[in-house]
């Protein structure tokens, strides 16, 4: 294997571990039953749009979207070997142009893409419509900055250096929406029944050299690091990894981390 395939894979994995805990809890307040139907925003690889067809089971179905079939080539690609793929179909839009047909959800998921959205309250809207009553809308978020070093130090190093300004860097957008603003959206939106949870997480790698090796490959960080001149790159890496050296010890690098799970329901008629 290529030493960027290596590299790009322990990234995935890191990922997958450190969302672990996070799909268990979002799994858990969503309550998916067989049979039901179930909408997956911001499916991406299609990791959570399996999980809940598996759920479901052959009596439900479940619409995974995205943004772009690019956004979801992951799963594009996952489909045709796993069984459950006839219980799933795409849906590219944004959830702000999502047109569902009301009341034709048991339960909607948004594992970390509600930051992103470009219209927090009318994605909120329409994912209400299309919920029954009684159906429930789970969301993660990630926590704050400050308790996340695997973000923050990153961003840190770069602000030493420049000003960030709009349009955000994924790396910066993905802590512009809290949990506050995501429980306030869905209020306002007609959402009732809110229950918030804090869930720690945890991304490991074998050493800070490992890590910083593994980020190399990392779009989003690769876009948050081309604000600097190339001159500064170097200096840049190397103060990152220095931050990265108060996480490590004999067992590797252990860099904890916080997301915020919310789940609501649509209200009984």
């Amino acid at each position: 294997m290529p030493p960027t395939d290596k590299h790009h894979w322990l990234l995935q994995d890191v990922y997958r571990q450190a969302l672990g805990p996070v799909t268990a809890e979002l799994f858990d307040l969503a309550g998916i039953r067989a049979g039901e139907r179930v909408l997956d925003i911001g499916a991406g690889g299609g990791d959570t749009a399996l999980l809940a067809a598996g759920r479901v089971g052959p009596g439900g179905w479940v619409v995974a979207n995205d943004v772009s079939l690019e956004a979801m080539q992951g799963l594009v690609e996952r489909l045709g070997a796993e069984s459950a793929a006839h219980r799933i179909a795409l849906e590219v839009t944004a959830v702000e142009s999502l047109k569902l047909a009301p009341d034709s959800i048991d339960a909607a998921l948004a594992r970390n893409c509600a930051m992103y959205f470009r219209d927090l309250p009318l994605a909120c809207r329409n994912v209400l419509t299309a919920l029954r009553p009684g159906g429930r809308f789970v969301v993660s978020v990630y926590g704050p900055l400050d308790h996340e070093p695997f973000h923050a130090i990153p961003i840190a190093t770069v602000q030493r250096r420049c000003e960030i300004h709009e349009p955000y860097p994924e790396y910066v957008q993905a802590f512009r929406v809290d949990a506050d603003r995501v429980e306030h959206a869905l209020w306002h939106a007609g959402f009732r029944h809110i229950k918030r949870y804090t869930v720690a997480v945890e991304r490991t790698f074998p050493s800070v050299e490992a890590a910083i090796s593994a980020l190399r490959q990392s779009r989003t960080l690769g876009e948050l690091l081309a604000l600097l001149p190339p001159a500064q790159l170097a200096d840049a890496w190397a103060e990152i990894a220095e931050g990265f050296r108060a996480h490590e010890s004999k067992a590797g690098l252990r860099l904890p981390g916080e997301q915020v799970v919310l789940g609501a329901t649509k209200h009984l008629a």
